[in-house]
């Protein structure tokens, strides 16, 4: 009997390795995912404390006393790192934002930091033929095409860059945003002038324990009850990494679980045309006296044989793009790629396969197993349309364990049900659809305007035939489609507002830390530019908020209110609503309002507290108490907002507590790059910001996005294409038959082309119209309530995508079957 599967499968032809290439697609893509999680899991969270630096952070705007430091190295090791924002200068004029980082000897707690060229760091960090040493990361470098040896100013200090950093396990993820590192020596930082009162400087003091930590964090509230700096753990910063991690793995394996099932659809209608082939066989082994059970066992048999042979090789493929994937995150992360981390997911990837193909073959082997064999000698029409009782319930029961185990195998399990519940919304909307359509091509084709078009009646008729292509074309090509649709739509809006929007309305210069001393000159510095269109000055006071209609936010039972109040706010004033900010509930003040304290604060930080308008808020700024009443709750806006206030106050309030400045200038941006460079060398404690060096970021982000959205999109259109592709065969039998039917009794060939033609243009259509509403709908919620991006103006581009794809898919299909279609009555008389 194993002989006889084998030499039965060899000549299956390509319907059942239509199967084998449908189920590929969807199990490398949930091998890659999950693999790719895996690796990336255990790259990271077992690593968590060098990523964070220590077992504990404590970190606050100024250094520890000696008291706090006495107890902190009497309970641990200590290491201090502090950071600041300045600007960087070549020796050729150039100018780049960067993060100024100075270590004491004991850094890093965990880990190591790796050097090109391998020197130790303190070496390189020394003073040396009267020039301090520095170490820059290689995404400065290659941005300011620096190279080690040459010399950079930063603040009043020339430094010598003596190395690039490999690797340094505590990078921030976000440091190519905010700037990239610079390491230096602790002297090195006081040299550079840059240590002025007011200068935002970040003291870091990582702590490394042996013992319990929440233990040791309760010791250290009871030891300084009244210390207002932050600390955190390792734990939390796990717990949120986790989290993130959780939330992008299981995105990228329902992409995988989408695909797969897709793939399902081109097993199911792979099958059905392998069994019609097969009719002969069947008629065959059950009139010689093979039981039925034996019968479906020898053909479910081949399909998990083929499946079996699928899921290795996908979960084969899968594993290597994951290798690949983490070999290209290792050059940013602490990454190693390992093979024995792979296990897991590759296996669990290749359960999937198999259950796929159980769950969407069963239906059709049931159809097939049902007929009699007097009724499969007959051949084309052997079928019957409904699937057996008992194997119903066998699909049920699989399906049914298929998706269990999908919602226990994604890290976070309401993506999962989540995706189930929108996946059977999506099946009982395509079955209204399908008999929707099938109802209105029936009318039509009883309309009297019809009756002179023989070929428009031909293609309505196929839409509502028996076993026409209707549901398995709108569900997999129009399933890809609405993810095209939606990927299209959202990516240019995307584009068109960092292309178009925000150029138009972002200035060319985001500037911080202009000391209060330094305002007049450097107003008048910016007011000299020529092409000057807008100069934008407002304060910048940091404070914290302590209580909220008298009660005290440090004595409260809510963890979020405790953190709340150790939390430093940025505040300022509206000046013209310099920060773009939109009111969400409440209201602003009059301009000349001259009464007692109001204060607008931002929606996040509100909704965290559950604050409400016309509450009392109780601030601390540099030791003074404020108190104001909550008019107004408002929203930054998303790639618009530049500073992220917290809080904004009535003019006036915070006149005895400025001691520094922030804004932005509007001018050309050749003009900007000139005045970046100009206020580097006159204010080097004045961090400034290109916006078009931001949007540029952004779109090579956004490209890499888009690439992924297109690769994504690629694949589920080629599992698609797969599934069209067993339609087409499957269907091909029976509109052969049809078509030699209607010759033989006289129509003409030409007329009957033009009815197909027609059919496939019809469900090009439906599957666009089909895309372009679900699609659309997915992307409008994306970008309105997710991004808050408009989506007018857009809508053109998925209006070209949907129709041009799908004609293009249908139009391929409907080639390869006109060119294979020869009616011809002697077919007919054979059969």
């Amino acid at each position: 009997m194993v002989n006889f599967v084998l030499r039965d499968l060899r000549g299956s032809g390509r319907s059942l390795w239509m199967l084998f290439a449908c189920l590929l697609l969807g199990v490398t893509l949930i091998a890659a995912s999950g693999g790719l999680l895996q690796q990336v899991r255990s790259g990271l969270l077992t690593d968590t404390r060098a990523l964070f630096g220590g077992d504990i952070e404590i970190s606050q705007r100024s250094p520890l006393n000696d008291q706090e430091l006495v107890w902190l190295r009497a309970n641990g090791r200590v290491s201090l790192l502090i950071e600041l924002r300045t600007m960087l200068m070549t020796a050729d004029g150039q100018s780049q934002v960067v993060e100024l980082q100075s270590f004491d000897d004991n850094y890093p707690l965990y880990g190591e930091v790796t050097l090109d060229p391998p020197l130790p760091l303190d070496q390189v960090l020394a003073k040396r033929d009267g020039l301090w040493g520095a170490v820059i990361d290689p995404v400065l470098a290659e941005r300011l095409n620096l190279s080690v040896g040459e010399l950079v100013t930063v603040g009043g200090l020339t430094l010598a860059l003596r190395a690039l950093v490999i690797r340094q396990p505590d990078r921030s993820l976000s440091a190519d945003w905010r700037g990239p590192p610079v390491l230096l020596a602790d002297q090195a930082l006081s040299d550079t002038g840059l240590l002025q009162p007011g200068s935002l400087l970040d003291y870091e003091y990582r702590v490394r324990i042996d013992q319990n930590l929440d233990r040791w964090r309760a010791n250290l509230t009871t030891a300084f009850p009244d210390a207002d700096w932050e600390v955190r753990t390792f734990k939390e910063r796990s717990r949120r990494l986790g989290e993130v991690l959780d939330q992008v793995g299981s995105a990228l394996l329902l992409i995988g679980f989408s695909a797969l099932f897709i793939g399902g659809l081109g097993v199911s209608n792979s099958v059905h045309t392998y069994l019609q082939s097969k009719l002969a066989t069947l008629a065959t082994l059950r009139a010689l006296g093979m039981r039925e059970v034996r019968v479906a066992r020898l053909y479910l048999g081949q399909v998990l044989l083929l499946a079996g042979l699928a899921s290795i090789a996908g979960a084969v493929l899968g594993g290597g793009l994951a290798l690949a994937g983490v070999a290209l995150a290792a050059e940013r992360l602490p990454l190693a790629p390992t093979l024995l981390a792979l296990i897991g997911p590759l296996l669990i990837a290749m359960l999937f396969g198999l259950l796929t193909a159980l769950t969407f073959a069963l239906p059709a082997l049931g159809r097939a197993m049902a007929v009699t064999p007097a009724a499969l000698f007959r051949g084309i029409d052997a079928n019957p349309v409904r699937t057996p009782t008992r194997y119903r319930w066998l699909t049920l029961a699989s399906g049914l364990l298929t998706a269990g185990l999908m919602v226990l195998a994604l890290p976070q399990p309401l993506f999962g049900i989540g995706f189930l519940g929108v996946t059977l919304t999506l099946l009982i909307l395509l079955e209204g659809v399908v008999q929707l359509l099938r109802l209105g091509a029936l009318h039509l084709t009883q309309r009297q305007m019809l009756v002179e078009h023989f070929y428009w009646r031909l293609a309505l008729a196929n839409l509502y035939r028996p076993g026409a292509p209707l549901r398995p074309t709108l569900l997999s090509l129009g399933s890809a489609l609405t993810l095209l649709v939606a990927s299209t739509l959202v990516v240019a809006a995307l584009l068109r507002t960092i292309n178009d929007t925000i150029p138009e309305q972002a200035p060319s210069l985001i500037f911080y830390d202009v000391l209060q001393s330094q305002v007049d000159n450097f107003r008048k510095q910016v007011l000299a530019t020529s092409s000057l269109d807008r100069l934008d000055l407002a304060p910048l006071v940091l404070g914290r908020l302590n209580q909220v209609n008298g009660d005290s936010l440090r004595d409260s039972t809510d963890l979020e209110r405790v953190l709340e109040a150790r939390d430093e706010h940025k505040l300022s004033y509206r000046l013209d609503n310099f920060d773009n900010v939109q009111v969400k509930r409440g209201s602003w003040w009059h301009d000349d309002y001259q009464g007692p304290p109001l204060v607008a604060m931002e929606d996040r930080e509100a909704d965290q507290l559950g604050l409400k308008v016309g509450d009392r808020l109780t601030f601390t700024i540099l030791g003074e108490t404020i108190e104001a009443d909550l008019v107004a709750i408002y929203g930054q806006k998303r790639f618009q907002s530049r500073f992220w206030l917290e809080g904004i106050f009535s003019d006036g309030v915070l006149e005895p507590f400025i001691s520094r400045y922030v804004g932005a200038i509007y001018t050309d941006p050749a003009a900007a790059v000139k005045l970046q460079d100009t206020l580097a060398v006159e204010f080097p404690n004045v961090v400034t910001v290109r916006t078009e060096s931001v949007l540029r970021e952004a779109r090579t982000l956004l490209t890499r996005a888009s690439s992924g959205l297109a690769l994504v999109a690629a694949i589920s259109l080629l599992a698609s294409l797969l599934v069209l592709s067993s339609v087409v065969a499957g269907s091909r039998a029976r509109q052969v038959y049809d078509a030699t039917v209607l010759h033989s009794l006289g129509a003409r060939l030409n007329t009957i082309h033009r009815a197909l033609g027609l059919e496939q243009v019809l469900l090009a259509l439906l599957t666009s119209l089909f895309a372009l509403v679900l699609g659309g709908l997915i992307a409008w919620g994306l970008l309105e309530y997710r991004l808050e991006l408009e989506i007018d103006g857009v809508w053109w581009t998925a209006l070209i995508v949907a129709p041009l794809v799908s004609g293009l898919c249908l139009g391929l299909g409907t080639h390869h079957l006109l060119r294979r279609l020869n009616p011809s009555p002697a077919v007919l008389l054979q059969s």
